[in-house]
């Protein structure tokens, strides 16, 4: 068989379903593309070197777009992964990851050196701490599961992949609830609009969403995985 003929077959073979879930996909990355650069585009163009401006800069890329492309890697619809091997993503995906983790480490110090007052009282501050510490804990276990055999005597390798899997969820979403408050800060929220600010909160409510849902499936399988 000819490779056109094998093409023509594969692309036959290709469900309506699958065709829209490639769609929802592609608006994802677009959708993660304009609310990331909305923010980092209002924070330059105004920009002041300060390091509450860092501060705003390195956790947004940290969650928009590095966190939000490292959780969607696995997804079965992911456009930009549908060709690269499940072995390569797992390198990929700990990369983001690390890189996530850093960028919002050194983001939040920035923060904690500018503030003389106590740390972490508004909303912003303790979800993006919590989000932070569970981020951490993600990359522990990330590195848990990838050496969950020679663990097997201490945890069943699939508590390792499902504990992975379930706080690195919740640090995601936890860093773009505090993105979300975090527009409200003075340096945005006097160079935009209400109703820019508004816009972009429904992106991240919908970027969150998509991107979880190949994670749940996962965390769902885990389960049953756990307890049969």
């Amino acid at each position: 068989m000819t490779d056109l003929k094998k093409k023509s077959l594969k692309v036959a073979e290709t469900t309506v379903l699958e065709r829209l879930q490639w769609i929802c996909n592609t608006v994802f990355h677009q959708l993660v593309a304009v609310a990331g650069t909305f923010i980092l585009w209002t924070l330059c163009y105004n920009f002041q070197n300060k390091l509450s401006t860092w501060h705003m800069i390195l956790t947004t890329i940290a969650y928009l777009p590095v966190m939000a492309e490292a959780i969607v890697l696995f997804a079965s619809d992911n456009v930009w992964t549908l060709n690269i091997q499940r072995t390569t993503k797992y390198y990929i995906h700990g990369c983001l990851l690390f890189c996530s983790a850093v960028l919002a480490t050194v983001g939040i110090a920035f923060m904690i050196n500018v503030h003389s007052n106590p740390h972490f009282h508004s909303t912003h501050a303790w979800t993006g701490l919590v989000s932070w510490i569970l981020v951490l804990l993600s990359q522990f276990l990330g590195i848990a599961s990838a050496k969950s055999q020679d663990l097997k005597n201490i945890l069943r390798p699939v508590w390792f992949k499902f504990l992975h899997n379930l706080f690195g969820m919740l640090g995601y979403i936890f860093g773009l609830v505090s993105l979300c408050y975090g527009l409200d800060k003075h340096s945005i929220k006097n160079a935009t609009s209400e109703e820019s600010r508004l816009a972009t909160v429904v992106m991240i409510g919908v970027i969150g969403a998509w991107s979880i849902i190949a994670a749940l499936k996962s965390g769902i399988g885990q389960l049953r995985a756990i307890f049969s």
